[in-house]
């Protein structure tokens, strides 16, 4: 079920998606763990950990794995998420990850209940990952057919949408978790 998708130019894409990740966490009883998958190695893949290190630097108390130092990737996934699992027990995850759409969805960012497959669009066998999803459509499902002339989304694209998002995910923390009753 998607809560909000908004494109990150739009002027209250911040309020819309702020509110739409409270609705998705209202009945979690601890703070959630958040997920970044995507690789440092690509550009438009970088979405996940990009956004998992903007946001650790503004909120470096929040559980948060998949940065650009430590990404988590096909290769490393399936043991990242069972780390993951055992530092923090059965908190919710709120995963997040960049996806392919249609053209006139890049820029689009995504939020709803239910998990992620991340890899799906390159028909990896990799586990859901989560309980919400966050996705950031930064290129066309078709994007692998076409000469890297041709491809038009780049890591200003990427980098304003992780921007975004983070900056999201900070200000639903501090709303919901005011200094005083953060864990220290």
């Amino acid at each position: 079920m998607v809560l909000a998708e908004v494109h990150h130019r739009q002027e209250a894409a911040l309020a819309i998606l702020v509110k739409a990740l409270t609705v998705a966490l209202e009945d979690t009883q601890k703070e959630p763990m958040f997920i970044f998958i995507g690789t440092d190695r690509h550009v438009l893949d970088c979405f996940g950990p990009l956004t998992g290190s903007m946001l650790s630097s503004l909120e470096p108390e929040l559980i948060v794995y998949g940065t650009l130092d430590r990404p988590l990737h096909a290769q490393n996934l399936v043991s990242g998420l069972k780390n993951a699992r055992e530092a923090n027990g059965d908190r919710i995850v709120v995963a997040v990850d960049a996806s392919a759409g249609r053209e006139d969805e890049i820029g689009l960012i995504r939020i709803k209940k239910g998990g992620i497959v991340p890899g799906k669009a390159l028909a990896r066998n990799l586990p859901t990952v989560g309980q919400i999803a966050i996705t950031g459509i930064v290129d066309t499902k078709h994007a692998q057919q076409l000469t890297r002339a041709q491809r038009r989304p780049g890591l200003a694209l990427v980098y304003n949408m992780a921007g975004l998002l983070s900056g999201v995910i900070s200000e639903w923390h501090r709303i919901q978790y005011p200094v005083t009753e953060r864990r220290i």
